[in-house]
């Protein structure tokens, strides 16, 4: 089976991506990751900011409301663009918040893995349990929410780490601890790729 003159083995075999988180190299996964995220804070901070907003101008306004046709369309006008200016002002500020946020996450996460040299669901974990305890911390929260934000972080690079590692997996790539439980398992080594 061939396309162009390339055998599918002859793709598997060079697929360098193979072992890599998302299937990408650390910098693309950072910089693709801090776009989508961006995108999904600016919407979410734009429907934000618009209904807030939407609500602060009718508290505002609520005593001085118009009493004819005319004043309800200059209402109308001036509220739409108030909550215009303020759904993209919040929007932006969500955007670059997420983007952020999300991106320092994931270069720790490349961080840790490029200094133990192993790519796993322990570098994921370590990175996310410290993200969780720092942003308590940031926030100047109590003890008793400090641990609780901190195994929270714990489980969810837990399962985000393990997730991760499945997808490596099933795409063929190498996954130290998946590759040693088939060989107790079937008593085989695995193939090599």
């Amino acid at each position: 089976m061939s396309t162009d003159g390339i055998s599918v083995n002859t793709i598997d075999a060079v697929d360098i991506r193979r072992n890599e988180r998302f299937h990408m190299f650390p910098e693309e996964r950072v910089k693709s990751i801090a776009g989508i995220t961006g995108v999904i804070g600016f919407f979410s901070g734009f429907y934000d900011g618009i209904k807030s907003s939407s609500v602060r101008y009718l508290t505002e306004n609520s005593h001085r409301l118009p009493r004819n046709v005319g004043g309800w369309y200059f209402y109308h006008k001036k509220k739409n663009y108030i909550m215009l200016t303020s759904g993209f002002r919040t929007g932006v500020r969500h955007g670059l918040k997420y983007s952020l946020l999300v991106s320092s996450f994931f270069s720790a996460e490349a961080l840790v893995d490029q200094a133990r040299g192993v790519q796993d669901f322990l570098n994921t974990t370590v990175t996310s349990s410290v993200f969780f305890t720092t942003f308590a911390y940031y926030k100047r929260l109590s003890r008793v929410q400090t641990l609780s934000y901190g195994k929270r972080g714990f489980l969810f690079g837990l399962c985000i780490g393990v997730c991760q590692d499945l997808m490596i997996w099933n795409r063929g790539g190498k996954v130290w601890y998946l590759e040693e439980w088939v060989v107790k398992r079937s008593g085989t080594q695995p193939e090599k790729m």
